[in-house]
Order: C-alpha cells, then sequence, then structure tokens
C-alpha cells in the first residue's frame, strides 16, 4: 500500500468518527466503514487484496477503535472513574492485547484438529476470516470496477447510493410534516446498515438481538420504568461479562477436555435451521462452477 492510501484511509476514519459517533450515541449501532473504504481502494489502486485490507483496517477499524475507546471513557466518567486512569488502562489493555491475539491466534491454528473447515466439531469455523477473505478477493483481487461499473454484471447497485442519500432528507421531511407519528423513531442509517453484520451474523443471531431488545427496550422499559432506568445497563454489563467468562470456563474446563454437553432442546433445537445445515443458500454450486461471468477480462 503506498504512502498516500495510508494517508487517506487515516483521513477518512477523521472524517467519519463524529458522524457515526453521533449515530451510535443515539442507537447504540456502529455505521461500519468496511464497503466503504473497499470501495474506494478498490477502484484507486485494483488487483492488491492485501494491500486492500491493510487499507480498510486503517479507514475502518481505526474509527472503530476510535469510538470503542470513548465509549469506554463514557462509561468510566458514570463511574466516577479519573478520565487519566481511564485512559491508561485502556493504553495497557490494548498494548497487551496485541501480544495476546498473536499468541491465542498461533494456538488456535496449530493446536485445533480442522480450525478453520465448515465441519469443525466445536464450530471454530472462523467466519469472521472468512468474510474478509471473500472481500480481499471481491474488492481487492477482482476490482468492483469489473462488478460495478456502468456495463458490468451489478452495475445496477449504484441506484442505492441515490437512495441512500434520498431516504435520510424524506424521513425528516415527513417527520417535520408528521411530528408525533411513528417517523419520528425512524433513522436511515440503522435501516439501512442494520442488516451489515450479514455475513457473518446468520437471522438466528438477528432473532436473539431482537428478542432481548424488545423485551428490555419495550416491555420492561414501559411497564417498570424505574427498575429499568436504575438496573438495565448494568444488567446489559452483567450479561456481556458473564458470556466472557462463562466461555473461558466452558472452553477450558469442557472444550479441552473433550467433555459432551448435556443434550437438551435449547442447544438441539438450532440444529433443525436452514442456517446450521447450510440450506439456506438457493443455489449450490458444483465441482467447477462459478458465480458471475465466466472470465474476467
Amino acid at each position: 500500500m503506498t504512502w498516500w492510501a495510508f494517508l487517506l484511509a487515516v483521513f477518512i476514519s477523521f472524517v467519519f468518527s463524529l458522524p457515526i459517533g453521533i449515530i451510535q450515541a443515539v442507537t447504540n449501532n456502529q455505521i461500519g466503514l468496511n464497503v466503504l473504504t473497499e470501495f474506494i481502494y478498490g477502484y484507486i489502486q485494483p488487483g492488491r487484496p492485501l494491500a486492500l485490507m491493510i487499507f480498510k483496517t486503517f479507514g475502518y477499524i481505526t474509527m472503530s477503535q476510535a469510538l470503542t475507546f470513548v465509549s469506554d471513557l463514557k462509561f468510566g466518567h458514570y463511574m466516577k472513574i479519573p478520565p487519566r486512569t481511564m485512559f491508561m488502562a485502556q493504553v495497557v489493555a490494548t498494548t497487551f492485547s496485541c501480544f495476546v491475539q498473536v499468541v491465542v491466534l498461533n494456538y488456535a491454528l496449530k493446536n485445533i484438529p480442522g480450525v478453520c473447515e465448515p465441519t469443525q466439531p466445536d464450530h471454530f469455523t472462523c467466519p469472521g476470516g472468512r468474510v474478509f477473505f471473500s472481500a480481499s478477493v471481491i474488492w481487492g483481487l477482482i476490482g468492483p470496477a469489473r462488478i460495478f461499473s456502468p456495463g458490468q454484471i451489478y452495475s445496477s447497485l449504484f441506484l442505492f447510493f441515490i437512495l441512500g442519500a434520498v431516504t435520510p432528507l424524506v424521513i425528516y421531511l415527513l417527520a417535520r410534516r408528521r411530528p408525533k407519528s411513528f417517523l419520528r423513531y425512524l433513522m436511515a442509517p440503522v435501516i439501512f446498515g442494520g442488516a451489515g453484520a450479514i455475513p457473518p451474523a446468520t437471522p438466528l443471531n438477528y432473532l436473539s438481538w431482537g428478542i432481548v431488545g424488545f423485551v428490555f427496550q419495550f416491555l420492561i422499559k414501559k411497564r417498570h420504568f424505574a427498575w429499568w432506568s436504575r438496573l438495565n445497563f448494568l444488567t446489559s454489563s452483567g450479561l456481556d461479562l458473564g458470556l466472557a467468562l462463562s466461555t473461558l470456563v466452558i472452553f477450558f474446563a469442557f472444550t479441552l477436555r473433550e467433555v459432551e454437553p448435556p443434550q437438551w432442546w435449547g442447544n438441539e433445537v438450532v440444529k433443525s435451521t436452514m442456517d446450521y445445515r447450510g440450506d439456506a443458500v438457493q443455489v449450490v454450486l458444483g465441482a467447477g462452477e462459478t458465480f458471475g461471468p465466466a472470465s474476467w477480462g
């Protein structure tokens, strides 16, 4: 990756940190810059998949990490922790995690049988890594010019640029016209970016998120507002921490020892879904078959 591309990536993160931070503060959803950075770099320097991944990391992850740090500092402010103490904790933890990530990744790749394979028994299938690799091929190796430019197979998708630019204005005008209607709750970035986690997320993930959000952010908030205002976000933090701790305990206490978990409806029903079986894909390619044109000349 050239030096000016690196500066461009950092500039993109800098420019979008504030507007995306506002959206995240209001909706608790962060709009990713992964596709935007892939799109830009795929046009300016096509045919460089590795450089594209580096550009995306600096152009997207820089913004994402910055907002994560700001969110932590905000939480520390609520907890009345001195800002310098919070910042130093972030610096130490981030530096430490750089080494931990490398060690854990290399350990997993060398010691987990069948890691990153679709049939891995413990489901270490590396969905995030697969998405990253696929993006490097589509946007970096092939390039958006061969897929989305005028006259190409998916050129009509450019119409969504117009749709994305017009929709926020339409929602704003309609909400101004009917200020007490449900339209005041609509937000175009969330509508269009809400499905951004797919892939690697599946409808099963979204269904779980929707149920939890509906219970806590609607039912409990509406019927038990006093409890919600005091304990809702503490409960959220507790659930996050409990998930992390239980994952570690289960992995070291049971998975490494090859202890079979109890079989009951709660962990078996997912096996009947199309997502689990891999049947959700309408077209399954045979040996030697590909999507798209026969050649990318």
